[in-house]
């Protein structure tokens, strides 16, 4: 069922790729949290783009604290070799039970275009079924927001549904939400930049 031990959230994981290293998030990377969650082109299907440091600061130790109860795990990615975080992925709920978690992800604009998304992704799903022992990992995009959609079914999640005109966006129209599927059995060959626990 998985790959090691069971993860058990004793001591925080760090993943690794070719490019990127996702490590813990720390309350110091509150100036790089808000650099790419204050840009509104960037959080035009996410998030109100935040106005100040502090809540970068806030959503952190939310995030920290979600980790500390067991709820969820949010990585910061980094630049292999840099410092910078250049942006927030994880799963923002686990369902340990059901052996199922939520995907979100989050990626600095600048970064956009060369597969870092994808690369921190797959990472991540693989810690998620090989560690966590997930039988399943979801996400839900805005059906129209092609790089999300892309990103998704580059990894092999599966549409399963819409949810018609569920959000009110900048546009002043309503946009359809999509959720994606992915199940362990379905999960074999995604090891394009996938790096190890």
């Amino acid at each position: 069922m998985t790959d090691g031990p069971l993860f058990a959230f004793e001591a925080f994981p760090v993943l690794t790729t070719e490019r990127l290293v996702l490590r813990e998030l720390r309350p110091g990377d509150a100036s790089d949290v808000f650099a790419f969650r204050s840009d509104a082109e960037e959080q035009y299907f996410n998030s109100v783009p935040m106005r100040e440091v502090a809540e970068a600061l806030a959503l952190i130790e939310e995030l920290r604290a979600d980790y500390a109860a067991r709820r969820g795990i949010q990585w910061a990615v980094t630049l292999a070799g840099e410092g910078p975080v250049v942006g927030l992925m994880g799963f923002n709920v686990w369902q340990r039970g059901h052996r199922r978690a939520e995907l979100g992800y989050d990626l600095s604009r600048a970064r956009w275009g060369r597969g870092f998304g994808a690369e921190a992704v797959a990472a991540i799903v693989r810690f998620g079924f090989r560690r966590m022992a997930l039988n399943r990992i979801e996400a839900f995009t805005i059906a129209d927001n092609v790089r999300s959609v892309r990103l998704l079914e580059r990894l092999g999640f599966q549409r399963e549904g819409v949810r018609r005109e569920l959000t009110l966006e900048g546009d002043g129209r309503f946009h359809d939400g999509t959720i994606y599927g992915l199940l362990r059995r379905e999960y074999g060959g995604v090891t394009s930049g996938a790096g190890g626990a």
